[in-house]
């Protein structure tokens, strides 16, 4: 069961690309037949080259290299669906650009495959060029830059914030941001950048990141993102940035314990010597100027009077008679000692 599908499956799919390659056969053939230039694919010989990209959504801008400004009615792109021939559309140019905006039902979709061809007026007829058989818009994304970029700073940090185009919210996931910012004054040549913010709405600075006491400019764009070999053909994007979106200015956040400067600059090795410089004086003046000082530390010394004033009353402060008699004393125990220890045993 499971090959019968896989080989239905390719079939179905060869037989589609098939008839994708016989109807643009035939419109080629048609327009060779009624006389009709057709100069080749997108860039070729012929009246130039143009660039169409889509915003993803429901609009597709084109540009032309080449121009031809006449008096006559303003050339025109037309954009015919491979999968439904009957949806037709006009992009008239103004100087070199033109703009198609698709109805709301026809909003683009990976799987969208378009004819393009040119249609001008050349001495009074109309001649129609092919540009491009096969234009797949998922191919040629150029997204609008993100909207409603806004700034919210609090303690330490500053958190950035947009929001996406309802067109786009299933596309989330695979919508890539790059973030610049920099110091107000300076030029975005000097811009600080972080790329590979994908998926999310929102992103942090954190204070230790941003100078402090300065405003900062910030702006941001997008891009489809796909890795190749995640998922299918049909689901493979690709394009440039979108253009950067308007800025937004913040001040930078005080960061966490400001006032105790970091370990390792100058200055904090500088205050903290002098610091030390300066509890060591106040302590040595203290205590070598200051009596009362003395005084309060020494409060809880014992003092010797109360032990030498026997001595004093009974020696009348002869303190070597009380030493003579104590060694004579301690001289004569030890030698009696000494001499009556034979008689004991």
């Amino acid at each position: 069961m499971g090959p019968g599908r896989g080989i239905c499956g390719g079939w179905t799919l060869r037989s589609e690309a098939l008839a994708r390659g016989m109807r643009a056969w035939l419109l080629v053939c048609t327009w060779l037949g009624l006389g009709v230039l057709v100069p080749g694919e997108l860039g070729g010989p012929g009246p130039g080259s143009f660039t169409c990209l889509t915003n993803n959504i429901l609009r597709i801008d084109c540009h032309w290299s080449a121009p031809e400004l006449g008096r006559g009615p303003s050339p025109w792109l037309l954009f015919t669906r491979n999968h439904e021939p009957g949806s037709k559309h006009r992009c008239v140019f103004r100087a070199s650009t033109c703009t198609l905006v698709l109805p709301p039902e026809e909003i683009l979709v990976p799987s969208d495959n378009f004819t393009i061809t040119l249609h001008r007026h050349i001495s009074g007829k109309e001649q129609v060029s092919l540009v491009d058989p096969q234009y797949l818009p998922r191919r040629h994304v150029k997204l609008d830059p993100p909207s409603d970029f806004q700034s919210n700073v609090s303690a330490g940090s500053c958190v950035l914030t947009w929001s996406v185009s309802p067109g786009l919210e299933p596309l989330a996931s695979l919508l890539s941001y790059e973030l610049a910012f920099k110091r107000q004054e300076e030029a975005w040549e000097r811009a600080q950048h972080k790329d590979c913010i994908l998926g999310v709405t929102s992103l942090i600075l954190e204070a230790v990141e941003l100078d402090p006491g300065c405003v900062y400019e910030a702006r941001l764009r997008v891009q489809m993102a796909t890795e190749e070999g995640t998922m299918g053909e049909e689901e493979h994007y690709e394009g440039p940035w979108s253009e950067w979106s308007q800025p937004v200015f913040f001040a930078s956040p005080q960061r966490q314990g400001a006032l105790i400067t970091p370990v390792g600059q100058p200055n904090s090795i500088l205050i903290t010597v002098s610091v030390f410089l300066l509890l060591t004086s106040l302590t040595y003046v203290l205590f070598k100027l200051s009596p009362r000082v003395k005084r309060t530390f020494y409060q809880n010394v014992p003092s010797p009077v109360a032990f030498f004033q026997p001595l004093y009353s009974v020696h009348n402060g002869n303190f070597q008679v009380s030493l003579r008699r104590d060694v004579k004393m301690v001289f004569s125990v030890m030698t009696r000692h000494l001499l009556g220890s034979p008689a004991s045993e």
